[in-house]
């Protein structure tokens, strides 16, 4: 593979991870003090993915602190923070920005001969009134998203002492959008819109009386007379 390619490789990785909404990037070498939750080191990311194709292939800081670089020259905006001494937390600001370095939807094989790579599919929800919703989710956020369509993130909070997400997105409010969420059980919970948590209750209880036991009282078999044979 020639450099250009693997530079190119290179570029398509890095583009994947500062789209990505849930992991937080860093430019900074990997240790185990400084890489928890959804904090990753960006190098250590790429060289990973890069490995993947082939085990000779790697790059340095340097090489992607330049890549980054030329991504702004390009017209990419960067969100940057800092959190527990980390130099920057990388992200897209707009991530429906297309980098014009990349075409769409293809990568290399060992052989560098580029492919088209299909398109995952996103469920479709049923049409309906869209709602600002809040959900706390307790679960795999990436597989929570992807079973309700992958819905563009208005807000998102992290709790690490509970280890919960709360996310606000906007969602067609249907009677499949209510199956939808009860299909993933604990794993999230809708906080808002009210009328909507009232409409889960409402089905929770139905279903809780649908399958609710039978009770000893209504088994009890009919007792006969305490006197009969004595007399």
């Amino acid at each position: 593979m020639i450099q250009n390619d693997l530079q190119r490789l290179r570029w398509m990785i890095l583009d994947e991870a500062l789209r990505d909404p849930v992991m937080e990037y860093f430019m900074g070498e990997r240790t185990k003090t400084n890489e928890t939750g959804n904090t990753r080191s960006l190098i250590h990311y790429v060289n990973t993915r890069l490995k993947a194709v082939n085990r000779d292939f790697s790059c340095s800081k340097r090489m992607l602190q330049n890549d980054v670089a030329y991504f702004e020259q390009k017209g990419a905006r960067l969100e940057p923070r800092f959190r527990r001494g980390h130099k920057r937390i990388l992200r897209y600001t707009n991530l429906q920005w297309k980098n014009p370095l990349l075409k769409a939807a293809s990568f290399l094989k060992y052989d560098g001969t580029p492919v088209e790579e299909p398109a995952p599919v996103v469920p479709a929800l049923p049409e309906g009134p869209l709602a600002a919703f809040t959900l706390r989710i307790t679960g795999n956020e990436e597989a929570v998203r992807y079973k309700l369509g992958n819905p563009e993130i208005l807000g998102r909070n992290m709790d690490s002492k509970t280890k919960t997400v709360t996310i606000q997105i906007e969602l067609p409010v249907s009677e499949s959008l209510q199956n939808i969420i009860l299909g993933m059980g604990t794993s999230v919970e809708v906080l808002a819109p009210e009328s909507f948590r009232d409409d889960l209750r409402q089905t929770i209880t139905t279903l809780q009386k649908l399958y609710k036991k039978e009770t000893s009282a209504s088994k009890k078999p009919v007792q006969g007379d305490l006197f009969e044979g004595l007399f």
